[in-house]
């Protein structure tokens, strides 16, 4: 005898289900890219012109860094280190005292709930980007303005300086863990640690960079800026006088799409 073979009936899924697991989907595949692939990103300050301007709009390599090790004069992403951990925590930029750990609970890093006001919150370090210029092991001098690595000058062409104001060491107000370390101008030396680099910004004069808030931990380099998508923004300062009014917002130079911009690589 032969046994009568039973189709089965397939389940058809409803469509509502089929629209939640593509979101789902798709809100999983943009999560590891943005976090492990590719990052895009304004450039917001001044600090890197003129190799980056304010307005590039960048896409950046997040791989990179996973296979190889950063080199002195590459540019790198990172998550500033002068940022909070942690949503609640108070900062230099932000120090009101109201602000507690307590009002936010942890989902999965980087998405936390705000007890307070009932709501899922995205938290992370801001990224930067500046250039490695002190390598693990490095003696790092800044005299006059100019770069002084293990006693040699460090000098190349993307650097610039719009003040020409030279700050003398004494009067800087430069300070690390209560250490004084001089000024902007006249900084160090220092000696760069293990697993840790000293980063620059090419606009020397107004970059917060190494000098400020200390070495860049390797651990907080997410990646290289890749390349440049969209650019729109006014000219670049030409002056710490021009710098100081558009800050202050008493100079707003026409703002224009650079085209000659776009698609440029690092």
């Amino acid at each position: 005898m032969f046994k009568k073979r039973v189709k089965k009936i397939k389940r058809k899924k409803h469509i509502i289900q089929e629209y939640i697991e593509a979101i789902l989907f798709a809100f999983v595949v943009a999560f590891i890219i943005k976090n492990y692939i590719f990052q895009n990103f304004k450039i917001p300050s001044s600090s890197m012109e003129r190799t980056m301007l304010i307005g590039d709009y960048l896409y950046g390599d997040r791989l990179k860094y996973y296979f190889t090790e950063p080199k002195r004069e590459d540019i790198v992403i990172f998550q500033y280190p002068a940022d909070p951990e942690e949503p609640g925590l108070p900062t230099v930029e932000n120090p009101d005292p109201k602000l507690k750990r307590d009002n936010y609970e942890l989902i999965i890093k980087p998405v936390y709930w705000d007890k307070q006001n009932k709501k899922f919150i995205y938290h992370a370090k801001k990224n930067v980007v500046k250039r490695i210029i002190g390598m693990p092991g490095d003696e790092i001098e800044i005299r006059n303005k100019k770069v002084y690595i293990n006693g040699g000058l460090f000098q190349r062409d993307y650097e610039q300086f719009i003040h020409r104001q030279i700050i003398p060491r004494s009067n800087g107000n430069l300070y690390w863990n209560g250490n004084f370390m001089g000024s902007r101008d006249n900084f160090g030396p220092v000696t760069v640690p293990e697993n840790k680099y000293f980063v620059l910004g090419d606009n020397r004069d107004v970059s917060a960079d190494s000098r400020y808030w200390g070495f860049l931990d390797r651990k907080d380099i997410t990646g290289r800026p890749l390349f440049i998508f969209f650019s729109y923004g006014q000219p670049p300062s030409r002056s710490y006088v021009e710098f100081v009014y558009q800050q202050q917002g008493a100079l707003n130079p026409e703002s224009r799409i650079r085209w000659e911009r776009i698609l440029h690589f690092y």
